[in-house]
């Protein structure tokens, strides 16, 4: 009979588990050299600076996981991914950037207290091999005291289904005022090719020098291979005369630096970023550059063999993951990001087909649920089409799971026949959205101005922005969460029209934070091809549910860009000014010559608003304010009644100021003819009904021919 020692058995195999339990507690992540501060400012960034070991992949939670875990004064936790960084230094020579590393290396956790009072935060690593949580036995070593700031701004929110709001500190206190968007496209820094150095953040702080006091609001790109990319070859570096590509486990640390900068220096010029993360002409072969498909790293280092299988690839997934994750850990502090954009003009790479519409919309749905459980300032989220179709699966859904519905709009301008209607398609393109995400705010993140082929030469047929000026303000009163964001921005600063933006921002900070109630109206209309404008004046407007506000911007149509071109060009063949078409150099649109300046183009200034909802009698005060400014022309301030025609139509009567439209000299007299307006009802009056009823005063209707492409 065989005989076992228990207490033998218990002491063979307790041997092994406490040697296993030793190597695993010296194999777990290390962290050390903790530094932090220990005041912090409402809505101000703190960060933790701390060292781990060598890992693999410092982009892979799944190989080292780094978060802290933040508490504040009410007691609610914030979770915050920790990132590896490196440091790079800038310094400007011949306009050119040169960048140079740091010995300042390690891991960060950038965090943004919302309120004030005493915070404390624990420090958690994970790997493969187990866990840390550091902390020591003092817990007060690991608190902040947060101080209310007495004025700075906070996170962007969604207000209601159509606008923005963005919090801040005031006087010490917590609240929150309107935000609308209001700038244009920075896409990329300057870069000439493979062989020359980039102009790197400078690029950025001469454009955002520019736009401050401007504008509040930039548009950039975060994959441009030769330009600030996280991921691909690095053309602006080489080392021993190749090209370095990072992917995966090697994220760009020196543009990552690069991003670090713009954000805070855009931050403190008052302006806002949308970063978008991929971008279609990386994912084709349709632009003779070097971001094609044929560099992407997830074709030539993954082995994609088409660039539809990013949004069904298990390891494409996995990367895009984590690169979006780095993306929140890094700049998810900021205050500044409006949202995430997940991709510009993704259905641009190519033909696609039902199946892949459906694995795009797929793929932006995970990818905003992995963000939202991965950001805890709970940024909003946006994507982009190429082209936008109602009846096509991706367009119908893509947005569904997203915060902002954003489009893109190119139009040709430039036949002689045509008149200006890039303002109406801006307008008008609200109308399109809304049906399908009636919760949602609506913003175009790119409109410009092409034709059919060719260069459209900007710098030389509207050197004054004309179009941009009109398109900006008509845009603002579209429904829109803010003005269209312009893509062309080098001939912008080759003009120095940046500026341009200044008084659409100076009139949006007077305007109250819009109720979801308010919808886009005009008083021009169409009839088969031709747009009727009343006495020749194009008014694009904002009404209330109850109609009791009403705010708009009105133009003579004189003074749109192709009206100015037909004054003094002559048409080329085919009906088109650029290219084969003579423009005079001396024309009012390219030199503000009052010699060649239009007058106006019809007898009258008055402009019918239609009105349902308030009772005849009601009186209304009218503000009128300098479309070149955005400052209250307060010489204009009048007052208009509710009035009722004999089809017991009720209207109110404005009109334009004489100041601006002088019909006695017959003469404008600013530069682009128009003025914005605002209508709230006297409180202070008393409505009374006229039962009679009234004749609006006479106008003259004006027909603008509309192109067949428009």
């Amino acid at each position: 009979m065989l005989r076992i020692n228990n207490n033998a058995m218990k002491k063979t195999l307790l041997l092994p588990f406490l040697i296993l339990l030793c190597a695993l507690g010296y194999a777990q992540p290390k962290i050390s050299n903790l530094t932090f501060p220990k005041t912090a400012q409402v809505f101000g960034l703190y960060e933790l600076s701390f060292q781990l070991g060598s890992y693999s992949n410092p982009y892979d939670p799944e190989d080292i996981d780094v978060y802290a875990e933040f508490v504040g004064p009410d007691g609610k936790s914030f979770k915050v991914n920790g990132f590896y960084y490196e440091g790079y230094d800038f310094q400007k020579q011949n306009d050119y950037e040169v960048a140079s590393t740091t010995r300042d290396i390690g891991w960060r956790v950038r965090f943004t207290p919302n309120q004030a009072g005493n915070w404390t935060f624990t420090l958690h690593a994970i790997d493969q091999q187990g866990s840390t949580t550091y902390s020591i036995a003092n817990q007060e070593q690991f608190a902040f005291d947060c101080k209310p700031a007495n004025t700075t701004q906070g996170f962007i929110r969604q207000a209601n289904t159509k606008y923005l709001k963005r919090e801040a500190m005031e006087n010490g206190k917590l609240t929150d005022r309107p935000f609308y968007p209001i700038g244009p496209n920075v896409a990329w820094y300057s870069y000439k090719g493979s062989n020359t150095r980039p102009t790197g953040i400078y690029s950025y702080t001469d454009f955002i020098d520019k736009m401050s006091g401007s504008a509040n609001f930039m548009r950039i790109w975060l994959t441009r291979y030769q330009y600030l990319s996280l991921y691909g070859p690095e053309y602006t570096q080489k080392v021993n005369n190749k090209t370095t590509v990072y992917f995966d486990s090697t994220l760009n640390q020196k543009d990552a630096a690069e991003l670090d900068f713009i954000i805070k220096y855009a931050a403190n010029n008052g302006i806002t970023i949308m970063p978008c993360i991929f971008t279609y002409g990386d994912f084709g072969n349709m632009h003779s550059s070097e971001s094609r498909w044929d560099n992407n790293p997830y074709n030539t280092v993954l082995g994609l063999r088409s660039p539809t299988l990013f949004f069904t690839d298990k390891n494409a997934k996995r990367i895009a993951k984590n690169l979006v994750r780095y993306i929140v850990a890094r700049w998810g502090y900021a205050t500044n990001i409006v949202c995430w954009e997940l991709w510009n003009e993704v259905t641009n790479i190519g033909n696609l087909d039902q199946a892949t519409h459906e694995n795009i919309v797929k793929w932006h749905g995970d990818m905003a649920d992995y963000i939202r459980s991965n950001d805890p300032f709970n940024h909003l989220i946006s994507t982009s089409l190429g082209t936008f179709n109602e009846k096509e699966y991706i367009g119908r859904n893509i947005y569904q799971k997203l915060d902002i519905v954003q489009y893109h709009t190119y139009g040709n301008i430039q036949k002689a026949k045509s008149k200006e209607q890039r303002t109406r398609q801006l307008f008008e393109k609200f109308g399109t959205y809304r049906p399908l995400y009636p919760n949602k705010p609506i913003f175009c993140g790119e409109f410009g101005f092409g034709q059919s082929s060719g260069n459209p030469k900007y710098q030389d047929k509207d050197p004054r922005g004309f179009n941009t000026h009109n398109c900006i303000w008509a845009s603002l009163f579209s429904g829109s969460m803010g003005s269209a964001s312009f893509w062309f921005w080098d001939y912008l600063n080759v003009n120095n029209l940046l500026k341009i933006y200044a008084p659409v921002l100076t009139y949006s900070k007077n305007l109250p934070r819009l109720s979801d109630s308010f919808t886009p109206r005009t008083t021009a209309s169409i009839k088969k091809n031709s747009l009727i404008c009343p006495n020749g004046i194009e008014t694009y407007y904002l009404a209330s549910a109850n109609e009791d506000t009403l705010y708009g911007w009105c133009q003579d149509t004189a003074f749109s860009y192709q009206a100015l071109r037909r004054l003094t060009d002559r048409v080329g063949k085919n009906g088109h000014f650029d290219n084969d078409g003579v423009f005079d150099p001396k024309g009012y649109v390219y030199t503000l010559n009052e010699a060649k300046k239009p007058k106006p183009c019809s007898n009258s200034n008055t402009i019918t608003l239609p009105i349902s909802n308030q009772a005849v009698g009601t009186q209304f005060i009218v503000r009128w304010y300098d479309a070149e400014t955005g400052l209250e022309m307060t010489s204009e301030k009048t007052s208009a009644r509710v009035e009722q025609d004999r089809r017991r139509n009720k209207f109110v009567s404005i009109a334009f100021p004489s100041s601006v439209r002088d019909l006695k000299k017959k003469k404008i007299n600013n530069t682009y003819g128009d003025a914005v307006f605002s209508l709230t009802v006297d409180r202070g009056t008393k409505e009374e009904s006229d039962t009679q009823g009234a004749t609006p005063s006479k106008t003259k209707t004006i027909r603008i021919k509309r192109s067949s492409n428009q």
